[in-house]
């Protein structure tokens, strides 16, 4: 039986990987507006701090693995409130353009610190089977994609004071990455003992090794296939769909909340399906979800086929998060799990370059439809590459 300290973790890691998700990538499009019309800047001078979250979120992945495997995640944690108290304090007090640049930088770096990486380390430790775990912790940060709107508008108020938005979310942050830092269970490791979930390898796996093999390529190229398809979506759909298609924008902006919510909900059915039916057939049929999806926002107008289109990005994107991450669980083990995950992360970092590849096609075709299509078939590819794999072994001395 699951240890009470272990489901008080998941509960303490869920919540602040929600507040940073509502804080930072949902929140910061609306705020834009108001910091623009207030400080004077171009939307191309103000999209770069969005770049900057994105690109130091990527990048500074394999920090959280270093600070935990040497000072322990407490530290990881207490480091990343600091950053994210800095994070906030800039963008609350930006008086000119560098100092948000930096606010934002300093967010994507401290959304590291704070978010999968601990998050996924923690859990791996203390759920002897972490399917359901995963999933939960997955969806509830999810939704923290849900709770960013209604969040800003509440805080800042009916003056849209965005200000009083960056020092409520800051304040909230330090609260729960405050708590989770202090009452977190950080000593308990299930892998000390014997292996509990059979479809965990057991071999001796070492980072080095598992990066070598193709199976860690395939995963990683997996894990960035759903960033590139969500990103690219939430950046040009409404555009697309309200210039190439007809829709009108309230409808465009409806499917992005559908798309928010199934995406939420399919990590947890991720996490109730996973022992069922397998972490690999989940992912292939995410990846042909997403596939899916974008053919139906290249082409869609009319309402069915536009929930297909929310449907099937939003199902595809929360389904292959948790599939790519529990098969890199299950085909390399425990041990090295925390350093595996972190690599994977930073080489995602490439989806940062996707809305930049959309919007140049779009400038050179006129649609972004040639760059969905490539997105699809990209994915289709992947599922079909998903179908043949074989958990790899671990080379004996």
């Amino acid at each position: 039986m699951t240890p009470v300290r272990a489901w008080m973790t998941l509960l303490l890691v869920s919540v602040l990987f929600f507040i940073i998700t509502a804080a930072t990538f949902t929140s910061l499009g609306l705020v834009l507006p108001a910091m623009v019309g207030e400080m004077g800047w171009s939307w191309s001078e103000a999209g770069a701090g969005f770049s900057l979250l994105g690109v130091f979120c990527g990048v500074t992945s394999y920090v959280p693995a270093a600070i935990i495997r040497r000072f322990g995640v407490r530290a990881n944690f207490l480091i990343g409130v600091a950053v994210m108290a800095c994070a906030f304090a800039c963008l609350a007090h930006t008086q000119g353009l560098m100092v948000y640049l930096a606010g934002t930088a300093l967010a994507g770096f401290g959304f590291t610190l704070l978010a999968t990486v601990p998050g996924t380390y923690l859990l791996t430790r203390l759920f002897a089977r972490p399917n359901f775990a995963f999933g939960l912790y997955f969806t509830i940060g999810g939704l923290g994609g849900v709770a960013g709107p209604p969040l800003y508008f509440w805080l800042a108020g009916a003056q849209q004071d965005w200000r009083h938005f960056w020092m409520g979310v800051g304040l909230l942050t330090i609260l729960c990455g405050g708590a989770a830092a202090l009452f977190s269970d950080t000593t308990t490791d299930v892998s000390a003992g014997t292996e509990a979930d059979p479809d965990i390898s057991t071999e001796s796996w070492v980072a080095r090794a598992a990066m070598a093999t193709p199976q860690f390529l395939f995963l990683a190229i997996a894990y960035s296939a759903f960033l590139i398809v969500g990103i690219t979506a939430n950046a040009t759909s409404v555009g697309h769909l309200t210039e190439a298609r007809g829709v009108s924008a309230v409808t465009a902006g409806t499917m992005m909340s559908v798309e928010a919510l199934v995406n939420a909900a399919a990590r947890f059915l991720g996490g109730v399906l996973g022992a069922l039916v397998g972490a690999r057939l989940l992912l292939v049929a995410s990846l042909l979800s997403l596939a899916i999806g974008m053919v139906a926002l290249a082409f869609g107008s009319s309402l069915p086929v536009l929930l297909v289109y929310a449907v099937g990005v939003g199902l595809g994107y929360g389904l292959t998060f948790f599939a790519s991450t529990i098969l890199l669980l299950e085909y390399f083990g425990r041990k090295p799990n925390l350093e595996l995950f972190s690599i994977v992360n930073l080489i995602s970092t490439v989806g940062a370059a996707a809305p930049w590849a959309a919007g140049l096609t779009r400038d050179q075709s006129g649609s972004f439809v040639p760059f969905y299509m490539l997105l699809a078939v990209l994915m289709a590819m992947i599922a079909a590459v998903a179908l043949l794999l074989k958990a790899p072994h671990a080379r004996t001395p």
